[in-house]
């Protein structure tokens, strides 16, 4: 009996590798962010808009850039998308010189640029998910998306050492040209290896070609077939996933802006120490993402079922967060509190590989579409949650604004009570048993 292929997790681990190029690229500029505002007498507050112009970009892109993925497939998509990261990352080193040339200043420059930069950056997770849903069974899905989304995390605790070197070796500008080489090498190794669907690539077996299609009711089935967009729009389960992800992304993007503020400014750690504890806690994640995509691959197998198999990793680490983040806000000894909130941090990003697995099981063949429309609803929850815990962390107090998020994580676990993985695609069904 032939034993199948794996060129499937080589796939998965190119598309990990896309996530933490898309990850250094964008947090470059945070890391040499103070060097930029000293050479251009910028103010914290015109730095704030330059990473809002990012922001901004990226969110209302998330949904087009899914849907481009749907229409013309991965490899195209992310092709185009991780070359342009690449120009725009190149640009930026050299914004002194495009402000020269277009006279409208550096800090307009430097907004622009950054705004069309995260048009650009949107596509790389819900172009991901596409392909995972091309390439994988069901039963992997969320190891595979889980690997996918853990080169975030990976890049969270390699990228600020590796650019502060960099910057001290040689300057903030050869830390975005080192950065754009990064972009080219993978759209080399992206376009030459990566095919939209199994069955056209060389390296892939028969036995890992049926490993793929068995069991999933989303095996390749005419466009005709698809569901379209309004009957996703009119999908409820889809839009309790896109709320529930909003509000796991409220939590997650706490840790994200605040986690190494918050030890230093409130619990009144050292720098060193701040850097070290956060560098932990997004270690910790990375390993937590793998996992929770693993587990929940294993109890989808077991007597709970596709509906609970996916349910109880991201409630279990939802509601174990809010414990934690409850009991570490209120703890007096700051390592204490620094380990808890390491462990909310590794807990609330365990979730990641269901989510996008469900995204995936839920959305038929727009799975870019929904990925996208997914995204959206977790980065809206991180335009508010940085500028909402602050408020009321002046008004009450740190372990109120806290406590607040304890609510909106228990409110995210509450919501998969409703979310039915099990539910088939609208117009696919008939192709689940043939």
């Amino acid at each position: 009996m032939e034993i199948a292929s794996r060129t499937r997790w080589k796939i998965a681990a190119l598309l990990c590798a896309a996530g933490m190029v898309n990850f250094f690229q964008r947090v470059n500029i945070s890391v040499a962010g103070d060097s930029i505002m000293k050479d251009f007498h910028l103010t914290q507050t015109q730095m704030g808009t330059v990473f809002s112009a990012f922001v901004l970009g990226y969110t209302i892109f998330q949904v087009p850039g899914g849907m481009l993925a749907d229409r013309f497939g991965p490899k195209r998509v992310l092709a185009y998308a991780i070359a342009s990261w690449g120009i725009f990352t190149f640009l930026t080193g050299m914004i002194w010189n495009i402000s020269l040339l277009t006279g409208i200043g550096v800090l307009n420059s430097l907004i622009v640029l950054r705004f069309l930069f995260g048009i650009f950056q949107a596509p790389v997770f819900p172009t991901s998910t596409c392909a995972v849903t091309n390439w994988f069974p069901v039963s992997e899905r969320a190891r595979a998306n889980a690997l996918a989304l853990s080169g975030v995390s990976i890049g969270s605790f390699l990228v600020p050492p590796i650019v502060s070197w960099m910057i001290l070796q040689w300057s903030w500008q050869s830390s975005f040209f080192i950065a754009s080489t990064f972009s080219l090498i993978l759209t080399i190794i992206w376009v030459s290896y990566l095919q939209d669907h199994p069955s056209d690539h060389p390296a892939v077996n028969e036995a890992e070609l049926n490993l793929i299609h068995a069991g999933t009711v989303l095996d390749p089935a005419p466009k005709s077939q698809s569901p379209s967009i309004k009957s996703q729009l009119a999908n409820g389960n889809l839009w309790r996933l896109v709320v529930s992800y909003g509000m796991n992304g409220y939590v997650s993007y706490i840790f994200v802006f605040w986690i190494f503020l918050y030890l230093k400014q409130v619990r009144h750690l050292s720098q060193t120490e701040s850097g070290w504890l956060t560098t932990f806690a997004w270690m910790l994640a990375a390993v937590s993402t793998l996992m929770g995509g693993y587990l929940s691959d294993r109890l989808i197998k077991t007597n709970l079922g596709l509906d609970w198999g996916r349910r109880m990793v991201p409630m279990g680490c939802q509601v174990a967060s809010a414990m934690f983040l409850a009991i570490g806000a209120r703890l007096e000894n700051p390592y204490m509190a620094a380990a808890m909130l390491a462990i909310c941090t590794g807990l609330i990003l365990g979730v990641e590989g269901p989510y996008w697995a469900v995204a995936n099981q839920i959305s038929g063949r727009k799975a870019g579409f929904a990925g996208g429309l997914m995204n959206t609803g977790s980065n809206f929850g991180g335009v508010i949650s940085p500028t909402l815990t602050p408020f009321i962390a002046h008004y009450f107090g740190w372990v109120r604004a806290l406590d607040f998020a304890c609510v909106v994580a228990i409110g995210s676990a509450l919501l998969w009570i409703w979310i039915s993985p099990s539910k088939k695609p609208e117009r696919l069904v008939s192709q689940s048993h043939h």
